[in-house]
């Protein structure tokens, strides 16, 4: 178990979300999506804070946000999971795939089992839907995750399903796979038929079938190095400017469904891809950057319960209808500083930071799996 495991955090997995020891600086733009995406998905739970308090209104903006933004940054993460597998692993035997799905198994799903009791653990105190009891705990481990844990869940499904392609027509046929899954769920979900149908699917069918097509989309990129074909500040613009209108008008008009997102999501993963990979493509990481990444995983992890604690501290004190933009200040600050103080304490005790970033601890990935690549 010692070379498997470390006691302290390894030095050269501190600025990638799964602390895999990724520090090639071509993939400082990935790092940078990835934590951005984080900030994001935090300030979605501030959000819904705010509206909770009574600061700003659950319309709107706010609102457009929720059903259009927000919702991008997992197919983002997912984008970036794949990418990174197929760089930096070579999966294509029984012997790697066992490899990589042990790894995997502690970087993916020990946050997921942590987090998941924390998250049931406050739905006790703070009187929501899913309560910590044995039932609900087994229920949303094996079954139906609690949001946003999801991701964690889906994620491992998705390695033990994905190969790392060795040719093109391995990868085309990956996103091929991947499209007929996502057509067939997105129609399932719009056609009012089918609709309960697909509500009756388990979790790790509909998860996967929803989200594979951006992992093997990933994997493409990587494979095919198409990354300088999307580089560009012009493209970068025309792309962010289409998802805008286009997002704007599918929320004003009220077709906010499973068509809309995946297409929603399809043309921001182009677009935010497109951005960051100009903006960092000489690899120089920024200071702000350079902090931010540290702490991706404690953002998005931590923020929602931190939040969700404040909330009912400050409903219990009834402190909302008299100073809501109080709270707000508050909250904003629960919200970003609250993860990274929790995040540096639990890594000075005894390397408690092991539940949060477990591959920070973990020895390299073993040789036979790894690949080095030049780009």
């Amino acid at each position: 178990m010692t070379d498997f495991l470390n006691i302290s955090p390894r030095t050269d997995a501190v600025q990638e979300m799964h602390g895999h020891g990724i520090d090639h600086p071509h993939d400082t733009w990935v790092r940078n999506l990835e934590a951005t995406a984080a900030l994001l998905i935090a300030l979605g739970s501030l959000f819904t804070f705010a509206a909770g308090v009574g600061a700003i209104p659950d319309a709107g903006v706010a609102r457009w946000a929720q059903d259009c933004l927000f919702p991008l940054q997992f197919p983002v993460f997912f984008f970036c999971t794949g990418y990174l597998y197929q760089r930096y692993r070579t999966v294509r035997t029984r012997r790697a795939w066992v490899l990589n799905l042990r790894r995997e198994a502690v970087v993916l799903l020990v946050p997921f089992a942590v987090f998941t009791l924390l998250g049931l653990a406050t739905g006790s105190l703070t009187g929501t839907a899913r309560t910590l009891t044995l039932p609900e705990a087994a229920r949303a481990l094996l079954l139906e995750p609690v949001a946003p844990l999801g991701y964690f869940y889906t994620c491992f499904l998705l390695y033990a399903i994905t190969p790392t392609p060795i040719s093109r027509r391995n990868a085309y046929g990956i996103v091929l796979a991947a499209v007929i899954c996502k057509v067939a769920i997105v129609a399932l979900w719009t056609l009012p038929s089918t609709a309960p149908a697909a509500a009756a699917l388990p979790y790790a069918v509909s998860s996967v079938a929803e989200n594979w097509i951006w992992f093997a989309g990933g994997i493409a990129i990587a494979l095919l190095r198409a990354l300088p074909l999307m580089r560009s500040r012009e493209k970068a613009w025309a792309l962010g400017a289409l998802w805008i209108a286009a997002s704007i008008i599918t929320f004003t008009a009220g077709w906010i469904g499973e068509a809309s997102h995946a297409i929603l999501d399809a043309i921001g993963i182009m677009w935010v891809v497109s951005l960051f990979s100009t903006l960092f493509r000489s690899g120089m990481q920024s200071r702000f950057y350079g902090f931010a990444t540290r702490y991706t995983m404690a953002f998005w992890l931590m923020a929602p319960l931190c939040l969700r604690l404040l909330f009912f501290l400050l409903v219990s004190l009834g402190v909302p209808p008299v100073a809501p933009w109080a709270c707000l200040g508050l909250g904003a600050l629960v919200c970003f500083g609250a993860p990274v103080a929790l995040m540096v304490g639990l890594s000075r005790l005894g390397g408690l930071g092991f539940i949060v970033y477990p591959g920070r601890y973990l020895a390299p990935v073993p040789a036979s799996i790894a690949k080095n690549p030049k780009l």
